[in-house]
């Protein structure tokens, strides 16, 4: 195969085939102390993909993934990938509160996940959660319980197998919203690789360059964007196990990282370690993030040249408008860029319904085809037009970039990450004591916005602040857990004229109180 090959690539097991034809010595992965190349790598998911056939995974099953960065990550998700099977990618913040909603709506067939990751112990969590009644098949790498199959077992002679076709499913992704819990964006193999391409194309990326990805593989930034941009034009990936800042800058410094995939926290965090005045971050040359002019600034200031500001969601693949490689500095820290090629873009007026300079984003051409079975969630943002409302504020500049404004909804960001207040809400309304559970951003000046809760008690009942965070803390993922709990009378609420809470003047309220 030859750079056509790549360029024709639709599947992404036709684009690591053709990479691996073209350049199979080129170098794909490092992580830790391997090194893969293009065409072994290829070979390791061969095996994997005769081992998942084995276990009876075939076309449109679904394969879970539950597991820090890793090489075994990626090679699961190819070979899975390389049957025409789903990748569902499983958080590793999420608790058992989560992980139950996860295997009761996803239909996991096999799932394959460590024993454990840092501090937590996935096979407790696993147990709690109920996989090993629910999930066919659990391989576990690490440490193998009764019931579950090791990791080795996997491992088989490559056979030939019907791959998938474009549009077929190749990633659920779970994202954040207004609803209570998180939703599974499927994600097709074509959208996939034509996005992420266009990604590539606005940083300039070529086979010399380095990609420095840190970010949980879980992600749309990292499982389809990075990683998508990356294999589309020949890159290395450089993977992080988990982000540790002192890590991350001797990484970057010894492997040469060209990009940087990160979130603003993070560049603080490796700004403020007392390792980076001794570390040479100059190889850094462009990258994505999302982020403030102070925050954008910050990452060119660390050692990234020319950082890229982007606008997206995982139900558009990760970006929809992303800044250009040689726009001035001003416009890569202030705007979102333009629309990427397929894109379109209407600006709505929430009130009158009219598009306009400004007003509500709503997306049409790449978006994902829908929730995985859920189309009570579809029907709330996808029109029968095929236009998707984002929820989200912006406006056009003189150039045609956009200028994001804010959102809609009540979604926070806390670090790059979504959090959907109602989700937090109900879990703080099913504690003992607590009838009502308001929940707002509050800001932060390292991750953006903390969720932070208001709590009305049931009468008679005087729930502790600090429970409760603990409750959160062992039940959900750590960045959900609300940074304050106040507990108010209910007639101290701000509230409509119809009884509805006032998140805004609630907000406002923890602003001025430290």
């Amino acid at each position: 195969m030859t750079a056509e090959a790549v360029r024709a690539a639709r599947t992404v097991p036709s684009l690591l085939d053709a990479l691996a034809d073209s350049a199979p010595d080129r170098e794909f992965l490092v992580y830790r102390d391997e090194r893969w190349t293009y065409g072994a790598f290829r070979e390791e998911t061969a095996r994997l993909a005769a081992g998942l056939a084995a276990q009876g995974i075939r076309r449109g099953d679904n394969v879970g993934l539950l597991m820090g960065n890793c090489a075994e990550w990626l090679a699961v998700m190819f070979a899975a990938l390389s049957l025409g099977a789903r990748a569902v990618a499983v958080n590793t913040w999420f608790r058992t509160h989560e992980l139950r909603h996860v295997f009761a709506r996803t239909d996991i067939k096999l799932l394959v996940a460590s024993d454990r990751y840092l501090r937590q112990d996935y096979l407790a969590l696993l147990r709690e959660a109920g996989a090993f009644g629910q999930v066919e098949t659990v391989v576990i790498l690490g440490n193998t319980p009764p019931g579950a199959l090791p990791y080795s077992a996997l491992r088989r002679e490559p056979g030939t197998f019907p791959g998938p076709e474009p549009d077929d499913m190749a990633q659920i992704l779970f994202t954040s919203g207004t609803t209570a819990m998180p939703k599974g964006a499927q994600l097709t193999h074509r959208g996939i690789i034509e996005n992420m391409r266009a990604i590539g194309e606005r940083m300039r990326l070529g086979p010399e360059d380095r990609v420095w990805l840190a970010i949980n593989l879980f992600w749309s930034f990292a499982a389809a964007n990075a990683l998508g941009a990356a294999l589309t034009h020949g890159a290395t990936i450089v993977l992080q196990h988990a982000f540790e800042p002192g890590e991350a800058m001797a990484l970057i410094e010894r492997e040469r990282c060209t990009v940087f995939y990160g979130m603003p926290n993070m560049a603080y965090a490796m700004w403020e370690h007392p390792d980076r005045l001794s570390r040479d971050l100059s190889s850094l040359r462009t990258g994505l993030s999302i982020g403030s002019p102070g925050e954008m600034a910050l990452i060119e200031r660390l050692g990234v040249s020319r950082i890229l500001q982007v606008y997206g969601l995982t139900e558009a693949y990760g970006n929809s408008a992303v800044c250009d490689y040689d726009d001035p500095v001003e416009v890569r820290h202030t705007t979102c860029g333009r629309p990427l090629p397929g894109q379109e873009f209407r600006l709505v007026d929430p009130e009158t319904g009219l598009d306009g300079p400004q007003g509500e984003i709503w997306l049409r051409g790449r978006n994902i085809p829908g929730y995985y079975n859920d189309p009570e969630r579809d029907a709330e943002i996808f029109a029968a037009d095929g236009w998707m409302r984002t929820g989200d504020l912006a406006a056009w500049d003189d150039g045609g970039r956009l200028l994001f404004r804010g959102r809609l909804k009540e979604m926070l960001k806390s670090g790059g990450i979504n959090i959907a207040p109602r989700e937090i809400e109900m879990f703080l309304q099913d504690q003992p004591g607590v009838a009502e559970a308001y929940v707002v951003g509050l800001a932060d000046s390292v991750k953006g916005e903390v969720p932070v809760a208001v709590i009305v008690a049931e009468p008679g009942a005087s729930p502790d602040a600090e429970t409760l965070r603990r409750a959160c803390r062992a039940e959900l993922a750590a960045y959900k857990t609300p940074r304050r709990i106040e507990l108010v009378k209910r007639a101290a609420l701000p509230v409509t004229a119809t009884g509805k809470v006032r998140k805004l003047e609630l907000a406002a309220r923890f602003a001025e109180t430290p």
